[in-house]
């Protein structure tokens, strides 16, 4: 387990690495300016000093950025009761208003970096295609699992964060593959003389989601350099799905059409809605396969088989204390019918199959304790340092180090199918079927585990020739990191489970084929299985059934990067810049599943091989700043910018990129800035490298044919869909569809895997135009900015039913190659999809068009300091296009909100801060793709969001060394939207909850943060 790594060990390590560090540094003060200074858009610069602002290397002395750089300080982040780099940087407008993968969508769903992972997504184009830097330089991949490519923002705590300057437009002729969205680079203090310790705490006011955090600095400057080292620790507590209202029960939430009554079914156990959305747990399915071809007939000799309809199940549910389940009248049936041997005492049969549930024990205990938010324990040691070798010569080096513990707690169902109507040996030829009971108790051993150790370390040196090449600058280094990392999963054993299928006699003596384990007897009908009580199955089952798998993930990045800055020649307006450099880099991948994971025998789950692979890049990039006009009338400064890449990729081969910029100070008041580009990302090694995993979806999830005429009918598909359909020809799909095809049977397998050999690299396009108003009557600064990307041949997977409509869709069916990667038919239902492959492919295009508006006004009063800040961000496009032809615009949509933004205002009087920060969410709706009420019109379907608003307020008392801030975040309490969770379909929700990370899951908490200094 990861967990069995000591702390000793990773101490001992830490010193160690800092050490190391140090003694290539020393310790002394920079003789440049680096990244790490502020950006011409947070504060002046003074008239001589050089800075280097994010989206170029070329130093400038200018007061704004040519660059459409948004600022954000750590201190807006604290204010607000903030304590780690992701929320802080998912906050972001650029971030907030579309899918952020934070740690409880890692932790909910299959993403790349793996459970518990957090890293940033500009524009919703996805964490691939945005650049993390710190301190101007790429940082590396960390994760577990094998799509691991981004950088995990867990490993750079928010303590040794200054601010981040996120540049707003695609820069890979200035940064290299990845930065088609933009860039966020991530600057961490300089500024500690001296011994520092901070300490926060935040508490909910409901259970659970507990943060705590501490973190020591100790900060020295020599007369030839410095150095800061620092440690880190902070704790997120898990928040468990029952510990809030909004995600423990998940009500269906719908409406009577008509009256706009509440039409949820009642809980008669609780007087409230059911809770229909989780799993249904306490029940027995039984199906019939004695008459395949006469289903629904009514039978004489089965009254409680009448009148069901064509491959439906009855529900079998034990109601022995009357505490676990109720029935609506009419649907009982006496517990001695459809047995074999005599059904247990106080067991039902339930028919489910005429629109109402029957059964309404939904809400298990074990679900209940599920955590929505993991737990999530982070240690980081931090080093950086620079040393003056002479007055021409600086080394510097930085050593990160990082370990992350996160954990879930799950629940799972599972199920196996028992004997029951003997109407023979079901494994002989000419079986005429039988009927089949399928226990699924609901478990909850469905956890795991992540521990995850990432090193990064950067040596380099830099400086200038010295004499008459004085003015040329250089800089080279060399930057290594490494992601080590371990993952835990509970899983249940395919074989063991598959042991009970069909047997009517003991296994004893019989052993597993994969697992090789001693067959042992389940007693699948226990009635605690079912009566939520938390019992489940006895020790030695548990031992049968259960184990416990541990995979590993190793990704490494090595890079070597040098780079020349110099004034070339003299214009009557300035001098141009230009910068030159290299870079070499090597990525390497290996993920190693857990055992039982790579011999396919997780029950439910995933089977998956070894994912490995390397790639080496070599790149050469130039940049050229002319400066064309400077102090005339409408041309107070006029400046152009040039920069280009040309890329050597081992497993893609060649490409080239440019950028051109234009910055034009109008007046002293207005300046307008442009910038248009090309960008290029080489596919990730997971990508390419990644090993065929399987895994499961319902048919009603991927198949568009399911019940295409009375789609049909009402008008809710295309003619051209429902011909495809209904086509008989070809060699693939097999046979037509029927118009009546409901989907009944068994799920189709997913085949995912990587694309090595057919994957081409993304290239797009971007321009952004904005314009900057500084008014000379009032102290205020305002950014407006357009921008528009477009990438074409994204690398992506399309989806199992993205595929499949996709074939069906298609006015080249059935010659289409989406066609070609499913199969339909070939194994018992010969209406049933088989397999699917959903492995990573070029798709057509994505298209992001939006405005950003940026607002900072100061003003001075005689009783205190006022500072009101604004990032806004409206989006006006967000299309895919999967297929030519076919668009689909996910802007507005639930998780992809229209607008987004943030206020703070601050007001500094003497020693006292007061902070109020609002963070907007807009409206989103999915009323595109999914209908507001049922096929009938009865009942309709809340699929909307409402504007969302969360606010915070926190006040500062700073004394001689000692500061004290304390606060409230959410102050109001605000809930997610709630939202339809069945029938509608395509919404993702916990509990009654719409389920996206721009929500917050916590709700209203205390929070308080201290430090000293000396």
């Amino acid at each position: 387990m990861g967990q069995a790594r000591t702390n000793k060990g990773f101490l001992r390590n830490t010193v160690a690495w800092a050490l190391l560090g140090l003694a290539a540094a020393g310790s002394a003060q920079a003789q440049t300016a680096d990244p790490a200074q502020p950006t011409a858009e947070s504060q002046p610069a003074a008239e001589d000093e050089e800075i280097v602002v994010t989206g170029s290397r070329i130093r400038t002395n200018e007061f704004n950025s040519p660059a459409p750089v948004q600022i954000i300080t750590t201190e807006s982040a604290r204010a607000a009761g903030v304590a780690n780099t992701a929320e802080f940087l998912q906050s972001s407008s650029l971030a907030a208003g579309s899918p952020q993968n934070d740690a409880t969508i890692s932790s909910a769903f299959v993403t790349e970096g793996g459970p518990g992972s957090q890293t940033i997504s500009l524009r919703g184009l996805g964490a691939n295609r945005t650049l993390v830097l710190v301190n101007g330089r790429r940082g590396g991949p960390a994760g577990v699992r094998g799509q691991v490519s981004a950088f995990d923002l867990n490993v750079l705590p928010l303590s040794i964060v200054d601010r981040v300057e996120i540049l707003k437009d695609g820069a890979s002729s200035v940064y290299g593959s990845d930065a088609i969205a933009g860039v966020v680079n991530i600057i961490t203090r300089q500024d500690i003389d001296g011994f520092e310790a901070n300490a926060f705490f935040s508490e909910p006011w409901e259970d659970g989601g507990a943060e705590k955090a501490f973190d020591v600095v100790y900060g020295h400057a020599f007369s030839r350099g410095h150095f800061n080292i620092s440690y880190d620790y902070s704790l997120q507590e898990m928040t468990r799905q029952g510990e809030r209202d909004w995600t423990d029960c998940a009500e269906s939430y719908t409406f009577n059409a008509t009256t706009g009554a509440r039409n949820d079914a009642i809980d008669p156990r609780t007087g409230r809605p059911a809770c229909r959305g989780n799993t249904l747990g306490g029940q027995v399915w039984l199906y019939d396969y004695s008459d395949e071809d006469v289903w629904g007939a009514p039978d004489p000799t089965r009254p409680w088989y009448n009148g069901l309809q064509t491959g439906a199940g009855i529900l079998v549910q034990y109601d022995g204390t009357g505490q676990i389940g109720s029935f609506n009248p009419g649907y009982n049936f006496p517990s001695t019918v459809g047995f074999s041997p005599t059904a247990p005492p106080n067991w039902f049969l339930v028919n489910t199959n005429t629109g109402t549930a029957g059964a309404a024990n939904y809400n298990n205990p074990f679900e209940r304790n599920a955590s929505i938010i993991p737990r999530n324990e982070v240690q980081t040691v931090f080093f950086e340092g620079a040393f003056d070798v002479t007055s021409n010569i600086e080394l510097y080096s930085e050593v990160l180090l990082n370990r992350r513990q996160s954990a879930q707690d799950g629940a799972r169902q599972i199920w196996t199918y028992l004997l029951s109507y003997d109407y023979g040996d079901p494994f002989s030829v000419g079986w005429n079927g039988g009927s089949v009971l399928s226990p699924t108790p609901v478990i909850d051993h469905f956890d795991s585990d992540q521990t995850v150790d990432y090193m990064r370390i950067v040596t380099g040196a830099r400086g200038d020739f010295g004499g008459w090449l004085s003015t040329i600058d250089w800089d080279i280094y060399v930057q290594h990191s490494k992601s080590d990392a371990e993952y835990g999963q509970d899983v249940v054993l395919n074989d063991a489970v598959r042991s009970a299928q069909f047997r009517t006699a003991s296994c004893a003596g019989d052993i597993l084929p994969v697992s090789g384990r001693a067959c042992v007897d389940v007693d699948w009908l226990r009635p605690s299985m079912y009566d939520n009580s938390g019992g489940t199955f006895s020790a030695e089952e548990q031992a049968f059934l259960y184990d416990h798998e541990v995979g590993t993930t190793t990704y490494e990045q090595t890079f070597v990067e040098g780079s020349l800055t110099t004034d070339i020649f003299s214009l009557p307006a300035g001098n141009a810049a230009a910068a030159l450099g290299f870079v070499v880099r090597r990525d390497e991948i290996v993920d190693t599943p857990g055992q039982v994971t790579l011999a396919g025998n997780s029950w439910g789950l995933s089977a998956a091989g070894i994912t490995e692979g390397d790639d080496e890049t070599r790149e050469l990039f130039g940049e050229l700043s002319i400066p064309v006009l400077a102090g005339i009338p409408f041309a107070e400064d006029v400046t152009v910018t040039l920069s280009g890449r040309y890329t050597d990729v081992e497993s893609y081969g060649t490409d080239s990129t440019y950028k051109l910029g234009l910055s034009w100070q109008i007046t002293p008041e207005y300046k307008v800035r442009y910038s248009t580009g090309t960008s290029f990302r080489a596919p990730a090694l997971y990508e390419l490298y990644l090993a065929d995993q399987t895994s499961f979806l319902g048919q009603r999830s991927i198949d568009p044919c399911i019940n295409w005429q009375q789609n049909l009918d009402q008008e809710l598909i295309t003619q051209r869909l429902a011909d495809n359909c209904a086509f008989s020809g070809g060699p693939n799909p097999v046979g037509g569809v029927p118009g009546d095809h409901d989907g009944s049977g068994s799920g189709a397998t997913i085949i995912t895997g990587g694309g090595l050999g057919v994957l081409e690299a993304e290239t797009s396009e971007s321009w952004v135009a904005g314009i900057v108003w500084t008014p000379s009557f009032i102290d205020l600064n305002v950014a407006v900015d357009y921008f528009d990307i477009t990438i074409d041949n994204e690398v992506a997977r399309l989806g199992a039913g993205g595929i499949v409509f996709g074939c069906y869709n298609s006015d080249q069916f059935p010659t289409d190659p989406l066609c070609s990667l499913f199969t339909r038919g070939q194994t018992t239902n010969p209406s049933l999809i088989d397999t699917v492959q959903d492995s990573y492919l070029n798709v057509n295009r994505q298209t992001n068009r939006g405005l950003d508006l940026t607002i900072n006004y100061d003003h001075e009063f005689s009783f205190g300091d006022l500072n009101v800040e604004g990032q806004f961000t409206w989006q006006f496009e967000d299309t895919i296009a999967l297929f030519e032809g076919t668009f689909e615009d996910q802007n507005g949509e639930n998780g992809n909100p229209d607008y987004v933004g943030s206020v703070r205002v601050t007001f500094e009087q003497a020693d006292w801060t007061y902070a109020y920060t609002l963070a907007m969410i807009g409206p989103a709706s999915d009323r595109e793709d999914i209908a507001e009420t049922n096929s009938a019109g009865t009942t309709r379907y809340d699929i909307t969001n409402e504007y969302t608003a969360y606010h915070a307020v926190s006040l500062r008392r700073d004394f001689d060394n000692f500061y004290i801030q304390g606060g409230i975040a959410n102050i109001s309490d605000e809930h997610p939207p709630t939202t339809t969770t069945i029938p509608a379909g395509g919404q993702s929700t916990i509990g009654p909850s719409n389920f996206a990370s721009q929500y917050d899951y916590i709700g209203r908490r205390s929070f308080i943060r201290v430090g000293y200094n000396f």
